[in-house]
């Protein structure tokens, strides 16, 4: 009899059964749901890789790489385009008694301005070149001459262009809300005849003779002359200063007397060529110019109610002064004035301002809203013939003599630059109270630059 093994292993029956056991309870398992732990039994013996193998494998890995990032860039590139077309137009720029201005909106305003600007530009080229100007020369209109120097700015610096038709849009939606507020109505007409005093036409004057107005005569004041220094016998006008027409296309020569129809098919021919260059060199519509149209069809409507009690006199002076650069030199002047030396050979001798300074400081008859701010309140309240100063204002420090003052019947131009700063002051303070006025930086990324400045003819 042999022994009886004695190493503790299973027997092979044994075994057999062990094994039978575990491949029954991994087909149980397979038969699982994935979330019971069911599925393919893991391996438990780690694969072997050539060398070669595993180069292969990582060659094919990397080779999925500049795939990868072109699809990424794709994706970010499409993401970028679908922000800034479908979420950021309609994000707000402004927002004005519950109405939210778009940056949509906003985009194509300034694009709009962008083009009449240049048009304007182009129109005082040409009209400087009609006075004989060479390049130079309307290159240094442009730069120096207001408005001019303006809209070049604004058109060279997007964000002050920016800024300014922001404003406007705020000030534009306060005004609807006021005129809706007093029950005005603004028609069709209303915005046709905006866009007919655009292009210089009016159809009512074709269809009326011209009567003379009698001109109004005036009263003289006699001058205060409180120092020695000769009057000057005429007071010289200022030297002309060319402006932009308001026709914003070339119209044809007219002939000697044309009729109200050539007119009319004139202005047709401007205005539908106007409107096909701005809607292709801003990509606006049609609706987009009319709405600007509407707009100042608006401002005219409540203007006119604002300064509908505004008489036709106001306050006059006559004044002269003396411009200085500093508060010592004013003092300077002020003493000599006090120990008896005459106004206007001090004015010829220091005066800065050398316009007036030729003819003894003397600037005329004036209303004192033609001055800036510091200047006019000291015409306006000065005693006749007393010398007051330094005033200091932006262009340096004044002494100021008021000769004279009286009410005057304003003429039409005076008259309605009075009736704008009038305007101006009742939308001022009509922002001002607007408690649901809340502006946003998103306008500041989304001024564009199109169309560019082009001008003609330098």
């Amino acid at each position: 009899m042999s022994k009886r093994s004695t190493t503790g292993a299973p027997k092979a029956s044994q075994r057999r059964a062990l094994e039978q056991k575990r491949r029954e309870e991994a087909e149980e398992r397979r038969k699982l749901p994935q979330y019971l732990g069911g599925g393919q039994v893991p391996r438990l013996v780690r694969e072997t890789h050539t060398r070669s193998e595993r180069e292969a494998e990582i060659q094919r890995l990397s080779s999925f790489g500049p795939a990868i990032l072109s699809a990424v860039a794709i994706v970010i590139l499409v993401a970028a385009v679908l922000i800034d077309q479908l979420i950021v137009p309609g994000q707000a720029v402004a927002s004005v008694n519950n109405e939210t201005i778009t940056v949509d909106e906003f985009r194509r305003r300034v694009r709009l301005e962008r083009a009449l600007l240049n048009q304007q530009l182009n129109e005082g080229i040409q009209l400087f070149a009609g006075f004989g100007f060479d390049s130079d020369q309307i290159i240094q209109q442009l730069s120096s001459q207001p408005p001019y120097s303006t809209w070049l700015n604004e058109m060279q610096v997007a964000d002050q262009l920016g800024n300014r038709v922001l404003n406007e849009m705020v000030e534009d939606q306060l005004i609807r809300d006021e005129v809706a507020a007093r029950g005005i109505v603004i028609t069709d007409d209303d915005v046709q005849r905006q866009i007919n005093a655009f292009f210089g036409y009016d159809p009512e004057a074709l269809l009326t003779e011209p009567t003379a107005t009698p001109t109004p005569t005036v009263t003289p004041t006699p001058f205060v002359s409180p120092t020695p220094s000769p009057m000057p016998t005429e007071t010289p006008l200022p030297a002309l200063t060319p402006t932009p027409s308001v026709t914003p296309l070339p119209s044809a020569t007219p002939s000697p007397t044309p009729n109200a129809t050539e007119q009319a098919e004139t202005f047709a021919t401007n205005r539908d060529a106007f409107y096909a260059a701005i809607r292709s060199r801003a990509g606006v519509s049609d609706e987009d110019i009319n709405r600007y149209f509407e707009s100042e069809a608006y401002r005219e409507a409540l203007r006119d109610a604002v300064t509908a009690e505004m008489t036709r006199t106001a306050p006059f002076v006559n004044a002269r002064h003396i411009l200085i650069e500093t508060t010592e030199t004013a003092d300077d002047v002020l003493a000599a004035l006090e120990a008896g030396e005459p106004f206007a050979s001090l004015a010829r001798s220091v005066s800065t301002d050398t316009q007036s300074a030729e003819i003894g400081g003397e600037l005329g008859w004036g209303s004192p809203d033609g001055f800036v701010d510091e200047f006019a309140e000291a015409v306006r309240t000065a005693e006749i013939g007393d010398i007051v100063g330094p005033i200091q204002t932006e262009f340096g420090q004044h002494v100021i003599q008021v000769r004279a003052r009286e009410d005057r019947e304003m003429t039409d131009t005076e008259f309605e630059a009075a009736q704008e700063r009038e305007f101006e002051e009742f939308v001022t303070a009509l922002r001002r109270e607007t408690l649901d006025l809340e502006l946003f930086d998103t306008w500041v990324d989304n001024v564009p630059e199109e169309p560019r400045l082009t001008l003609s003819g330098l």
